[in-house]
């Protein structure tokens, strides 16, 4: 561009005067320190003043180019730089119609093309676009979609080969991201087991049968599941059993209570005899806990331990009794209010 050009050229022609002062003006500097040692020797007063004139001169001359230069480059400078915004906005505009251009040119070759001249002009990029809208699905897992885009290219474009290579892709990532999600959820079902929630894991397969009931190993996770449950009633019973042989009521009440879930009606007979015997010691058990804390004034314990018989054997005779103790009970638990004092 001619005016940015002499724009700068003018900049440059700016720094040659620039430096030119500057070199003035430290000669004048430099002789008018000797031509003052000088004279001051020799003459001395204001006479060495006189003397040194032809110096000063040439410093101040100096001092006015260097001063001139450093007004006259900002300006330049500033118009430089709108020069430079001017170009650069005068390039956007014609890049933008140069575009414009081309794609109106496009747009008439495209409207001047037949149909059948079009589909053979745009049918690498028909099929690039079907390729990238594949690849696309599969990323997102949307494997149907990817499906039928493979079956509209062997149909539109006859790429049978190409075809059965992208349904191979296809099944491989998809059998790959099934085995993901199913290695994922089998990790969360066997915690679900691993804490006895049986809720859980049976919400937690019904999910993943609907979802891969093909996978064999979710197809084996019914058996998994009975198995572990099971198991798990077998070692209660055990513990079960293991607790009465010590005694341990509280142990043997606290298992009865799980096992209640796990015992059908049958198994459940089997053990009648001795749950009911476990039952009748611990309710002795607490009886007699109760009577102690009645009779040393324990109050807030006895008010425990007569709620738990109430609440947990109501039916017993024993419980209809601490029933009608209760309210003496409880009026004893109740702090005592202080008297205001007037």
């Amino acid at each position: 561009m001619n005016v940015e050009a002499a724009l700068l050229h003018a900049k440059r022609v700016l720094f040659v005067f620039l430096s030119l002062g500057l070199l003035i003006l430290i000669l004048g500097i430099v002789c008018l320190t000797i031509t003052l040692k000088e004279t001051a020797v020799h003459v001395g007063g204001w006479q060495a003043f006189d003397q040194a004139a032809p110096s000063l001169a040439i410093m101040l001359f100096g001092l006015m180019i260097t001063i001139t230069v450093g007004f006259i480059e900002p300006l330049l400078s500033i118009r430089l730089q709108q020069t430079a915004a001017e170009h650069w906005r005068y390039e956007q505009i014609r890049g933008a119609m140069e575009s414009q251009r081309q794609q109106l040119e496009a747009i008439r070759e495209s409207v001047s093309l037949s149909d059948a001249a079009k589909q053979v002009a745009y049918r690498h990029k028909d099929r690039e676009a079907l390729r990238h809208a594949i690849r696309e699905d599969i990323d997102k897992n949307d494997y149907e979609a990817a499906y039928w885009l493979t079956s509209e290219m062997e149909r539109r474009f006859g790429s049978k080969q190409e075809a059965t290579q992208l349904r191979d892709m296809i099944e491989n990532a998809r059998r790959k991201f099934i085995e993901t999600e199913v290695r994922e959820s089998l990790v969360h079902f066997d915690q679900l087991l691993k804490r006895y929630d049986w809720a859980s894991c049976y919400r937690e397969m019904e999910q993943l049968m609907r979802m891969f009931s093909s996978h064999p190993d979710i197809q084996r996770l019914p058996e998994r599941l009975q198995a572990s449950r099971e198991a798990h009633k077998r070692s209660l019973l055990r513990e079960w059993k293991d607790s009465v042989s010590k005694d341990d009521v509280d142990r043997s009440v606290e298992l009865l209570k799980q096992l209640d879930q796990y015992l059908t009606p049958g198994e459940a007979e089997g053990y009648k005899e001795i749950a009911r015997d476990v039952f009748k010691k611990k309710l002795q058990q607490l009886g007699v806990q109760f009577a102690l804390h009645v009779n040393d004034k324990n109050w807030p314990d006895a008010l425990r331990i007569g709620q738990q018989i109430i609440d947990e054997f109501p039916n017993a005779r024993i419980a209809s009794e601490v029933r009608d103790r209760m309210p003496i009970i409880k009026e004893k638990v109740q702090p005592t209010q202080p008297s205001l004092a007037i």
